[in-house]
């Protein structure tokens, strides 16, 4: 897919010295938003959940990823798979449950049967079909320090070296908050917003205590913050809506922040703010921003 013209003028400035000036169909326009699907946010390896998720046998839950919607299951050996959540007769959705325990997953369009790995197992075909075809698509997922990350590229990339140092504690930590959000903004805006708020997700700092990032690819990155942790997954689903999904990881023991004991949401606070929703994104968005968007978006 060619670049739209928007996307290309980014580069000419960038070029330049001067104020970046983003056309206004870089925020709405259906094209940009395909060639940022292509480009972006079908890369490699994307931090989906805490391994607790997934504690026992199986148990699966479902996750979206762009376009694509996903099942992340543990079989009765303990292992793995990232499926699509599509079946292989009609195309229907195989699972629409968040999350749960099943010994085998069930189409409800026409009853079509999958073991935990993705594999067909009713209806029953003749010997002469090649069953080893009839199958769930697959991707890969694997288990760093106790965050599950799953790669929906569709390819086969290395799972060295996705992100580090993780913190010690986090293979051991509890997850005592996962809340999705939904907004009217252009995934860019909302990745700029969330990552320059990263208050939102902590207690007032405490003394000594040192945060820092770890991004997973393009839309998914982990603030953390002495002993506590907030997984942040952007989700584009539109030009004009993104949705983005915040799980929140203790130490054990570690108390969980003040603003949850009190019923309070910070972040839903945040969204709802006038502040929020009168800013001038396309003004907001800096040289720096652009010039992190452009390489991902030139790269061939």
């Amino acid at each position: 897919m060619d670049l739209p013209a928007s996307v290309s003028a980014l580069g000419e400035q960038l070029g330049g010295t001067g104020e970046i000036v983003p056309d206004p169909a870089l925020f709405h326009e259906a094209g940009v938003f395909a060639a940022e699907r292509e480009r972006i946010f079908a890369r490699p390896w994307t931090a989906v959940d805490h391994a607790t998720r997934l504690a026992e046998d199986g148990r699966y839950f479902r996750f979206d990823a762009d376009s694509r919607s996903v099942i992340v299951t543990r079989d009765r050996e303990g292992r793995l798979h990232g499926l699509r959540n599509v079946c292989i007769h009609a195309g229907y959705p195989v699972c629409d449950a968040e999350d749960g325990f099943a010994e085998r997953l069930m189409c409800p369009y026409h009853g079509w049967e999958y073991a935990l790995d993705g594999r067909l197992v009713e209806p029953a075909f003749a010997s002469r079909v090649d069953r080893s075809r009839l199958r769930l698509t697959s991707y890969q997922v694997c288990v760093r320090n106790g965050l599950i990350l799953a790669d929906t590229s569709g390819g086969q990339a290395s799972d060295d070296n996705i992100a580090g140092p993780l913190p010690i504690w986090l293979a051991e930590g509890n997850v005592p908050k996962r809340a999705r959000y939904s907004t009217t903004w252009n995934w860019k805006f909302l990745r700029h917003f969330l990552l320059s708020r990263p208050a939102l997700f902590f207690d007032e700092p405490r003394e000594g205590d040192d945060e820092r990032r770890i991004e997973f690819g393009p839309l998914s990155w982990m603030l953390v913050r002495a002993r506590q942790a907030a997984l942040v997954r952007v989700i584009p689903r539109f030009a004009e809506r993104t949705d983005f999904q915040l799980i929140r990881i203790v130490a054990p023991q570690e108390r969980e922040i003040s603003a949850s004991a009190a019923g309070t949401d910070p972040v839903a606070d945040a969204l709802g703010t006038g502040e929020a929703n009168a800013v001038d994104w396309s003004s907001w968005l800096d040289r720096s921003f652009f010039a992190w968007y452009w390489p991902l978006m030139s790269a061939t």
